[in-house]
């Protein structure tokens, strides 16, 4: 059928590449009808991972049956695609680089680590929230900034869970990353 026969036999439009990974890309579309916005990740012909679009729904699937991470939508696996809520906004890192109130900074990593929890509960070990926090986005709820949580790909439901003590050490222990220098900077915590 190819990606823009899916994108119009569904009522889409392309909008832009969001961004492209070793095995899949993602793009912005919009939904020709309502006019809302979604995410499109479409895993690569030439990716070795294969059926990794499958997994990537069954885990967010899970996922979201506690409320983490974007909405799923719909998945296409003659197009190995998927289609979920598109997430406005930056991600961790870039937002803790703008430097958050202290109050804001304090929301954010609560919420965070009770998803992780929840993560940790449900048997679902994402793998990929540290490192740069490229997996987390900031969106602003109200006047809250909110985490989600996002590709799943790489998550696993056979492997021990460890979403609570990897964010833990992204955040608040490893004395050489960036986000905690920042945390404890704004956060006024002691070494």
């Amino acid at each position: 059928m190819g990606f823009e026969s899916f994108l119009q036999e569904n009522g889409f439009s392309f909008e832009r590449k969001i961004s492209k990974g070793h095995s899949s890309e993602v793009f912005l579309i919009k939904h020709l009808s309502s006019g809302n916005f979604f995410a499109l990740k479409k895993e690569k012909a030439s990716s070795r991972r294969k059926h990794m679009l499958f997994k990537e729904v069954s885990n967010l699937y899970l996922a979201n049956s506690k409320g983490i991470g974007p909405r799923l939508y719909a998945f296409d696996p003659m197009e190995n695609c998927v289609v979920m809520e598109f997430i406005e906004g930056p991600a961790f890192s870039k937002w803790l680089e703008q430097s958050p109130s202290r109050k804001d900074l304090e929301f954010f990593v609560k919420e965070l680590l009770k998803q992780a929890k929840a993560l940790d509960e449900l048997h679902l070990d994402h793998g990929q929230l540290a490192g740069k926090g490229k997996n987390i986005l900031v969106r602003i709820e109200g006047k809250n900034p909110v985490p989600v949580v996002v590709d799943f790909e790489k998550a696993s439901q056979v492997r021990k869970t460890h979403n609570v003590s990897q964010l833990e050490g992204f955040l608040f222990k490893n004395p050489n990353g960036f986000a905690a220098r920042k945390v404890k900077e704004i956060l006024q915590l002691k070494e």
